[in-house]
């Protein structure tokens, strides 16, 4: 199996997406001997040396990208409607691309929407060859939500336009596989509509605790926890809205909380921002959440953009941490009911996670029902039989 990926996955990898091609490489253990093959670009050549035990991974030759080359590379991706990197896409239409390997592949995976661009290329050279496609989110649904949100007039329509050219990009890309996966029925319905006649399927990624810890809330302090790779905007947005208009009313009502963002590469503003921000900090780069998991009281994900399953809400879940969301960020959940409250109003939003600082047990029994809901959907073992079932299926097919 050969896996084109975006990013290169290993053990601490800090963003959901790295954490599901973790999953979705163990998953194949057995079944598949998995090389994966990613851009040269800073991350991926910081994270060669931290592969551990797995698959092994190198990266495409002929396309280093680094400064100012990848800063216009990103930005030529946008206008590509989402594609990855324009020197990605000519090596692919060039004799230097991996070819050969890509020949001796019993089938080729796709990570992520942004790599599925290869894969009118890659049909055209290889028809034979079974390709799979694993998008992590629909790309056209998150632009489209960022182009009705604030911003300038200039922005939105910026942003609209990328969002019609990631549409015709995506449906390009999608019908050129022979299974595209996604995490969500949403998701299905979104692909199924942009590229009729593909075969989507719905996975549930494996998720789960790396290095489980019993559950121990402060006390004195509670703790009101978020996650997630602090350089996405979306992420990044749903801090800055918290501590905005959230986080004062909490601390009128709970003075000893403290708001903890556990997450690396937060922006200078961000930083700047939380550190002004009364009992909020900022944990930057961390080898495991679990110890956050295991003391925080609360868990928010005031999401307002973003596309795809949230993973952070639902591994907020198998940790059985009381959750209040918004209803972005509870997609991908289909039993809402088990979560502790779902809001997209900020004085709503604050108040919900003020009654679960205040009393603990009214969320301690959702929240234990949450987990098993959680393990039964997203559980690893019913992940593996999954991802096994469908590649045996479109390699026997081919």
């Amino acid at each position: 199996m050969l896996s084109l990926t975006k990013y290169i996955p290993y053990p601490s990898v800090t963003h959901a997406g790295g954490q599901y091609v973790l999953a979705h490489d163990r998953a194949l253990e057995g079944f598949a001997a998995v090389e994966n093959l990613a851009p040269d670009i800073p991350l991926n050549r910081e994270a060669l040396p931290l592969v551990a035990d797995g698959p092994s991974a190198s990266l495409l030759d002929g396309a280093h990208l680094d400064g100012l080359t990848l800063k216009l590379a990103r930005l030529e991706s946008v206008w590509a409607g989402s594609s990855i990197y324009w020197q990605v896409r000519r090596l692919f239409r060039s004799d230097r691309a991996p070819w050969a390997k890509l020949e001796a592949a019993d089938a080729v995976e796709l990570q992520w929407s942004e790599m599925i661009a290869l894969a009118p290329a890659i049909k055209r050279r290889l028809p034979d060859t079974p390709l799979i496609g694993i998008a992590h989110d629909i790309i056209t649904q998150r632009l489209d939500r960022q182009a009705q949100g604030q911003g300038s007039a200039l922005r939105r329509a910026l942003l609209r336009l990328a969002a019609a050219r990631s549409r015709r990009r995506e449906a390009r890309s999608f019908s050129a596989v022979d299974l595209l996966i996604v995490f969500s029925e949403k998701d299905a319905v979104l692909a199924s509509s942009l590229a009729p006649g593909v075969r989507v399927e719905v996975v549930h990624p494996g998720l789960g605790p790396t290095d489980p810890r019993p559950r121990a809330p402060h006390a004195e302090e509670p703790i009101v926890l978020f996650t997630g790779a602090m350089n996405r905007p979306e992420n990044s947005t749903a801090v800055t809205w918290f501590i905005d208009e959230m986080w004062p009313r909490v601390l009128d009502a709970v003075p000893a909380a403290r708001f903890v963002i556990a997450g690396a590469k937060p922006s200078a503003a961000l930083a700047a921002k939380v550190s002004e921000t009364p009992r909020a900090e900022l944990t930057g780069f961390v080898e495991s959440l679990e110890p956050w998991y295991a003391e925080a009281s609360v868990f928010i994900a005031p999401l307002r953009s973003g596309a795809g399953v949230k993973f952070k809400t639902v591994d907020a879940m198998l940790r059985e941490v009381p959750i209040v969301t918004t209803s972005v960020g509870a997609e991908g959940i289909d039993a809402p009911e088990l979560l502790g409250a779902l809001s997209d109003d900020a004085q709503e939003f604050a108040e919900a996670v003020i009654g679960l600082l205040q009393l603990p047990e009214a969320g301690g029994a959702i929240a234990a029902k949450a987990r098993d809901w959680a393990e039964g959907v997203y559980g690893v073992a019913a992940f593996e039989k999954r991802i096994r079932g469908l590649y045996a299926d479109v390699i026997d097919a081919q």
